[in-house]
């Protein structure tokens, strides 16, 4: 197993801030775990510590493929990577995120009993991505009960405007905004991330782009 290097502040030097000497676009590839106060740009996942709730933390060493001793700013606990936005106790989540979409628009659905799905599109120039838009991913950034958007189906292209399905949580109204295509991480290295599914990527901690996807940092 490739463990997560985490940065170390040795001497009043921050080490292993940056774990690549390649630069794409002026960004290191790939990061490292760490208390997010030192120098650098360390992974920063979402946690829940039990006897805690569910808040932004630090990723303090790797225990396991999966697991990871975490720290929330005021306790320090085992957690295992969820495929999850909502946590519970030993739990904890990170995105991936495929891809920035500017102006995507969210058609209004409104029926009597509440919205199950409704369609979200956008320009195909709008997507850079390793992967493309697929089912199963999360699409963040819409408000109200589609806050929590997952890609249900992937629809004809019309004049160069994507078309996708989106579950929601009921009745929304149209809304055009920029959002992200994003997934939770099973498993991360210095250079790797892995969906649940099993598929592996390289990332940054910038915006994703056609040959990178990206993971939160401090």
């Amino acid at each position: 197993m490739a463990k997560l290097k985490i940065s170390k502040t040795y001497s009043g030097v921050t080490i292993d801030a940056n774990v690549s000497p390649t630069l794409v676009n002026g960004f290191h590839v790939g990061g490292t775990g760490g208390n997010t106060t030192i120098t650098g740009q360390q992974i920063q996942p979402t946690v829940f510590i039990t006897g805690g709730s569910q808040l932004t933390g630090n990723i303090l060493h790797q225990k396991g493929a999966h697991k990871f001793r975490v720290w929330d700013g005021t306790r320090v606990g085992t957690c295992t990577l969820a495929n999850t936005g909502t946590l519970v106790a030993g739990q904890m989540n990170l995105l991936i995120n495929f891809a920035a979409i500017t102006s995507a628009n969210l058609a209004a659905a409104n029926v009597v009993t509440g919205a199950t799905s409704s369609y979200v599109t956008f320009a195909t120039a709008n997507v850079a991505s390793p992967q493309g838009v697929v089912v199963g991913h999360q699409i963040v950034g819409f408000t109200g009960n589609a806050a929590t958007a997952y890609v249900t189906a992937i629809n004809p292209t019309v004049a160069g405007l994507a078309n996708i399905t989106v579950s929601v949580a009921g009745n929304v109204a149209a809304q055009t905004t920029n959002v992200t295509e994003s997934a939770y991480a099973s498993r991360i290295t210095n250079k790797f991330v892995y969906e649940f599914d099993g598929d592996k990527f390289r990332y940054h901690l910038t915006t994703p782009d056609a040959t990178f996807v990206q993971v939160p940092s401090a």
